[in-house]
């Protein structure tokens, strides 16, 4: 996936075709999707373990292996 490429429709979005200034104006945006995904993420994470959905499962299903899955998506104790 490239996700800098674009379409007729995002062209004038791809921060490619962005000033500096344009570019850096985007990043915070950018940023806290990025941290929405990632609380999505970790729940969704929650709601399979709280299943019983094996670390080995959850980390295949998000090209990783078991180790790193528990690693970034174990709560803290």
């Amino acid at each position: 996936m490239d996700l800098f490429s674009s379409t007729a429709e995002s062209e004038s979005a791809s921060p490619l075709a962005m000033t500096d200034d344009q570019l850096l104006a985007h990043l915070p945006e950018v940023a806290a999707v990025a941290s929405q995904v990632e609380e999505r993420l970790s729940a969704w994470v929650g709601t399979a373990r709280e299943r019983k959905i094996s670390w080995a499962r959850i980390g295949a299903a998000l090209g990783m292996t078991r180790q790193s899955a528990w690693e970034r998506f174990q709560p803290p104790r």
